[in-house]
């Protein structure tokens, strides 16, 4: 395992992941705010994965007075041009909260790169900003990675989180330019009120993103792949426990971590708790 702290100061964001992402297969990057300039500079390590086949994903969030509208736009065309790449985005349900994480991971087969910490993509985040930001390198088989690919998962499968098309788009830019221009009273300006409602609606109107197996990494993949098709409890799959203590020898409580997981793939949906210790995994 390799950690490292990157704060823009001794290493560059930019480096350290654009390295990590041309290495990768599989790219998935959780941010709050997005710049057009943010994307200039990460973009062209991406384009060399999707290049070399990778897959990529963004969860981006759409704070009109934090985003880049913009940047979403272009975000949104570039990934476009392509089947390997996705984007979703975060849709705040109240204001009493944000959406705020900083996360970017990558891997392939053999290894994975977790990065996490207060670097935004931008440009002033990824290369001259003071940051600081958590490295983990690690084999993609280790619990760590196991734990940030689930925490990625739950960020994915959200409630607030939508699949945009183009009306979703054109509105956020919409939203986000009356937004600057009347940045004062905004909560009693009825225009603003207004979009924000077609805003909000054209939101719960568009599909949510599905879980599958690919968005499952390490532990909670494992427990998966050994699920009965239909209906199971627990003591079926803790016949399996000195399998998984071969493929993670450090942890001494198999049978709570098998739990854990059973609880993970409940909450993504894919299997359903009907009884105590009892499940049914959904078709696929």
């Amino acid at each position: 395992m390799q950690i490292q702290i990157v704060d823009n100061v001794k290493y560059k964001t930019i480096e350290t992941l654009a390295l990590s992402f041309e290495m990768a297969s599989d790219i998935r990057i959780a941010v709050a705010f997005i710049s057009k300039d943010g994307l200039d500079v990460i973009l062209p390590s991406i384009e060399k994965a999707l290049t070399a086949g990778a897959k990529v994903e963004f969860l981006i969030g759409m704070d009109t007075q934090a985003t880049d509208a913009a940047a979403v736009k272009y975000l949104y065309e570039q990934l476009h041009k392509t089947n390997q790449a996705k984007l979703f985005c975060f849709v705040p349900q109240s204001s009493s909260a944000i959406y705020h994480p900083k996360m970017y991971l990558a891997k392939n087969d053999n290894n994975a790169t977790i990065f996490i910490g207060s670097s935004n993509l931008t440009k002033r985040g990824l290369m001259t900003n003071v940051e600081v930001n958590l490295l983990v390198r690690d084999n993609v088989d280790t619990e760590i990675v196991s734990e940030a690919y689930t925490t990625y998962a739950r960020l994915k499968f959200h409630p607030a989180r939508v699949i945009p098309d183009d009306d979703f788009i054109d509105l956020f830019i919409r939203l986000c330019n009356k937004t600057k221009r009347l940045s004062r009273n905004l909560s009693k300006n009825l225009e603003i009120q207004e979009l924000l409602k077609d805003f909000t609606k054209k939101a719960r109107s568009l599909q949510k993103p599905r879980p599958n197996r690919d968005d499952l990494i390490g532990w909670v993949k494992e427990v998966y792949d050994i699920l009965p098709q239909n209906k199971f409890n627990n003591q079926e799959i803790y016949k399996f426990e000195k399998y998984f203590k071969t493929l993670y020898p450090q942890n001494k409580n198999i049978r709570a971590k098998i739990r854990q997981q059973l609880q993970i793939l409940r909450d993504l949906k894919l299997i359903e708790h009907v009884g105590k210790g009892t499940w049914i995994r959904k078709p696929s």
